[in-house]
C-alpha cells in the first residue's frame, strides 16, 4: 500500500494515498466560531468549503502559522479535510504493522530504512463530540 508521508514537528507520519485529494501550500483560513480547538478553520478546495485540522494541536504540539506549512487534503468521513502539516515529504510503498503499543491517533507503524513512521488514524482526528460541535458551528455559519 502506498502512503503519503508527512512531518509534524519531529514526528513523521503518513496516510494512505487512496484518501489523498491533493497537497497544497497553506492558505488563509476562515475561523469557525464554536468549532473544536483542533479545527484551524475553513478553506476552499476546488470551489467547495473544507475543514482544516491542525495536526500540531491534535498531536499535542504547539500550533504555528507558517507560510511554509502544507495542507494535505484528504477525503475522510464523507467530507474533504485539510491536514495542516509542516511539510509533505514523499510517497512510500509499505505495509504498516500493528503498533506494539496502543497510541492515540495511530493506526500502525512502518519500519523504513531511515527509521519508523506512524500511519495516522484519520478516524481519531476528531472525536464524535468534536464532529458534532463542528457540524453545529458550520450550520450556524450557514444560517
Amino acid at each position: 500500500m502506498t502512503h503519503v508521508v508527512f512531518r509534524v514537528g519531529s514526528l513523521e507520519a503518513g496516510v494512505p494515498l487512496e484518501v489523498v485529494v491533493e497537497v497544497a501550500l497553506r492558505v488563509a483560513l476562515t475561523e469557525v466560531p464554536g468549532a473544536p480547538p483542533t479545527v484551524a478553520g475553513l478553506f476552499t478546495v476546488r470551489g467547495a468549503p473544507a475543514v482544516a485540522v491542525d495536526l500540531r494541536q491534535r498531536l499535542g504540539q504547539p500550533s504555528r502559522a507558517s507560510l511554509s506549512d502544507h495542507l494535505l487534503v484528504v477525503r475522510w468521513a464523507g467530507r474533504t479535510v485539510g491536514l495542516l502539516v509542516d511539510r509533505v515529504d514523499r510517497l512510500v510503498d509499505a505495509a504498516p504493522a500493528r503498533s506494539p503499543v496502543r497510541l492515540p491517533g495511530v493506526a500502525g507503524v512502518v519500519a523504513a530504512a531511515d527509521g519508523l513512521w506512524l500511519v495516522q488514524d484519520l478516524d481519531a482526528l476528531l472525536s464524535l463530540d468534536d464532529r458534532e460541535a463542528l457540524d453545529r458551528a458550520l450550520a450556524a455559519l450557514e444560517a
